[in-house]
C-alpha cells in the first residue's frame, strides 16, 4: 500500500496489529529482517495489551494498550490508556539523573507520563508528554 500521506501511514501501520494480519511478518518463504539493536526486551508490568505491537526496549507500566504500536525505547507511564495510536519511541534512553534534573526544572522527560489518554493519534519519536494529558483527536484530523 501507498503510505505517502499521514492518514495512509497511520492506517497501514495499525493494520499490522489486526488478527489475522493482512501482512505476514513470519513467512518462512519471505523472511523479514530488521537492523540488529543492542537494547533490552520490552518490559510490560501489570498492563493489558490487546492486538498491539510492543517494540524492543519499551517500558509499559500499569496501562491499557489496544490496537496500537509502541515503538523502540518508548516509555509509557502508569495508568495510561492508549488506543488506535502509534507511539514512535525514542532514539535513546535518558539517564535517571537526567530525568530527575528535568523534573526538578519543570521539564518533561521522554515518553508518555502517568495517567495519559492517547487515542487516534501519532506521537513522534523523542517526544515527551507530561502527566494527565489527553490527546484524543475527537475531530478525526488526518
Amino acid at each position: 500500500e501507498d503510505i505517502g500521506t499521514v492518514k495512509s501511514f497511520f492506517d497501514e501501520n495499525l493494520k499490522l496489529t489486526r488478527h489475522p494480519a493482512e501482512f505476514e511478518f513470519y513467512d518462512p518463504q519471505s523472511p523479514m529482517y530488521t537492523s540488529p539493536r543492542v537494547v533490552p526486551p520490552a518490559t510490560i508490568e501489570n498492563s493489558k495489551v490487546t492486538e498491539s505491537i510492543i517494540s524492543q526496549g519499551a517500558f509499559v507500566h500499569d496501562s491499557s494498550i489496544t490496537n496500537a504500536i509502541i515503538g523502540l525505547r518508548a516509555i509509557i507511564g502508569k495508568g495510561c490508556t492508549i488506543q488506535d495510536a502509534l507511539i514512535m519511541g525514542a532514539d535513546y534512553y535518558e539517564s535517571e539523573s537526567k530525568v530527575a534534573k528535568k523534573l526538578a526544572a519543570g521539564e518533561v522527560p521522554l515518553g508518555v507520563g502517568e495517567n495519559c489518554v492517547i487515542t487516534n493519534a501519532i506521537i513522534d519519536k523523542n517526544a515527551g508528554i507530561g502527566k494527565n494529558v489527553k490527546i484524543i483527536n475527537k475531530e478525526g484530523v488526518e
